[in-house]
């Protein structure tokens, strides 16, 4: 050590011992002459001057506040800087703006990472009772079970729009919901679809000519780039062809 620093440390400490002779000497004036102080910094060490604003009003000592503190953080926990996502990673998407929104609130209540974690396991198993056991569903079809799935593949294909084709194909998540599509294509195979009491009329006057005509108007664009859509409209001539020929 340079005699600088020692010059310097000497002088700070013996600035150190005055401050706290000031203090002292404060304390032992005011406790000598029978008043109590208005705040104190512990058990041992009064403090001088008004209250100071930072200290509650239901602790005596700073000592006291401090204490309390560190309890009420060991009871309520502590936030980490940063949540670790671990526990949810089977279905969480930790950089969705509404997952970082509950991390900042949870952190803003001071959730401790064990809590978040036990969160995020309980949303995952209830979402897993909503999972399809696709390998199950499978077997309730049968042996035959890819086959009969290729088939109504092929059959929305060949008949729908790809709009259509999707929402029907996305449905087909379940043994039974393959089964209630492959109903729905063996009746319209066997055009054996049922029209419910009070809707004959409506429905054959779905199935005019100018109906047709006017909607290849309308979808004329469709019509001419689309051989789908074209085989649906002559399907539908078709079936009226026939059915004035009866």
């Amino acid at each position: 050590m340079s005699l600088f620093n020692t010059i310097m440390e000497n002088a700070e400490n013996a600035e150190s011992n005055a401050e706290v002779s000031s203090v002292e000497s404060s304390a032992e004036s005011s406790i000598s002459s029978g008043t109590e102080p208005s705040w104190w910094w512990d058990k041992a060490t009064p403090g001088t001057g008004d209250r100071p604003d930072w200290l509650p009003s239901q602790f005596k000592s700073a000592e006291d506040a401090s204490r309390s503190y560190s309890e009420l953080s060991k009871k309520i926990g502590t936030a980490p800087d940063t949540y670790d996502w671990g526990a949810g990673k089977s279905w969480v998407e930790p950089d969705y703006v509404p997952m970082q929104e509950l991390a900042a609130f949870a952190k803003s209540n001071h959730v401790p990472q064990g809590v978040f974690d036990k969160m995020l396991d309980t949303v995952g198993k209830y979402l897993d009772e909503f999972k399809v056991d696709y390998a199950e569903e499978k077997a309730l079809l049968g042996e035959n079970a890819e086959a009969r799935i290729n088939t109504l593949n092929n059959w929305a294909k060949s008949n729908f729009t790809e709009n259509t084709f999707h929402a029907l194909t996305a449905n087909m998540q379940t043994a039974d919901a393959v089964k209630a599509i492959e109903e729905i294509r063996n009746k319209m195979i066997e055009n054996n679809t049922m029209i419910p009491t009070g809707n004959e009329n409506l429905a054959e006057g779905i199935e005019t000519l100018d109906d047709i005509e006017n909607e290849m108007v309308t979808n004329f664009a469709q019509y001419n780039s689309d051989a789908k859509y074209r085989r649906q409209i002559t399907a539908k001539i078709e079936k009226i062809e026939k059915r004035k020929g009866k």
